[in-house]
């Protein structure tokens, strides 16, 4: 997996470097353009943040009452690691879980609230997708984005069917089994977290409220970034109309999930809103400078989040939280 991921971002670094080669002195322009207009960028995209923790917080269940703000700075974090650091983006993922249990879930709970978050994650994605594609096709707009939109749901959606009777069937109760058959045979390994898995997932299903609130929250978070391209378009004096950005956001964020193995997205986000926005009829440049713009709020945005994260993870977060209070029921 290590090797697969140097080569997608060895791949990706080529084709962003080849795309600047070929087209970039309309976008660097553009970009040296954005000055103060970064700052609605970044509000907007927080306020997608906020939203992407609520519906996290909306499905989970654990024993010790995490509260909502805990989720979404959470969320803060695992967004930075997955678009920042050399990793897939499901590492992100893995310290999110890691903070949760810092917060007082049990591993099991934060696992289990992750998983199901990243279902409901997906479902909500299709739901966005299709609006995108439904623009396209009542629009006439963007032909040529239809067919491979249909070709990668027909991948996608049995994926998430699949993902979603796995859960339900009973698939992870025989993990626990296996794994506790591996701490008899190997005390040394270290499975515990996964005790109690398909229990957490369980109680989240439990919970329609809980996952229509996530359905919601995470819908909101997708137009957000409908808005958040609307917005960049203007500030780089590159206007689009919202159909457009809804296109180009829907079917970016597509095909950007398809390839959570690059590291960053490196050259995948570059790339296909290039050839979105190429699509759509859009000068050339379009794609390219949203993209840039989406790396410079990136890094705005993630650097003080991965700064938090080391402040964390170094201990001296401790002292300035409350001891959690764990429950003794059985």
């Amino acid at each position: 997996m290590k090797n697969v991921m140097r080569i997608s971002a060895l791949l990706g670094l080529a084709l962003v470097g080849w795309l600047l080669w070929q087209h970039g002195d309309a976008p660097l322009a553009a970009l040296m353009t954005v000055g103060f207009g970064i700052v609605p960028v970044i509000l907007i995209h927080i306020v997608q943040v906020w939203c992407s923790g609520a519906a996290w917080h909306a499905v989970a269940d654990t024993a010790v009452p995490i509260p909502r703000r805990t989720y979404i700075w959470t969320r803060w974090i695992r967004e930075a690691v997955g678009g920042l650091l050399p990793v897939a983006q499901l590492g992100g993922e893995v310290v999110g879980g890691r903070l949760l249990v810092l917060s007082g879930a049990r591993a099991s709970e934060a696992a289990g609230s992750i998983t199901v978050d990243l279902t409901v994650e997906a479902v909500t994605l299709i739901m966005f997708i299709l609006l995108g594609l439904a623009f396209a096709v009542l629009t006439g707009t963007a032909q040529g984005l239809v067919g491979y939109t249909l070709l990668g749901l027909a991948v996608f959606v049995p994926a998430v069917v699949l993902l979603l009777v796995l859960q339900r069937r009973g698939l992870l109760v025989m993990m626990e089994r296996l794994t506790a058959f591996l701490n008899r045979r190997w005390p040394t390994l270290n499975t515990d977290g996964l005790r109690g898995l398909h229990d957490a997932i369980a109680a989240s299903y439990r919970n329609p409220r809980g996952l229509l609130a996530g359905v919601l929250w995470h819908l909101l978070g997708w137009l957000g970034g409908v808005v958040e391209i609307y917005v960049m378009a203007d500030v780089i004096n590159m206007p689009v109309t919202l159909g457009q950005a809804l296109v180009i956001e829907s079917l970016g964020q597509a095909i950007r999930s398809a390839a959570f193995f690059v590291p960053a997205g490196l050259g995948v986000q570059e790339g296909s809103l290039f050839w979105i926005a190429g699509e759509l009829g859009l000068p050339a440049a379009t794609g390219l400078s949203i993209s840039l713009v989406k790396r410079v709020r990136e890094l705005a945005l993630g650097l003080p989040a991965l700064l938090a994260w080391h402040f964390i993870e170094s201990g001296r977060w401790a002292r300035f939280r409350p001891p959690v209070v764990e429950n003794q029921t059985p």
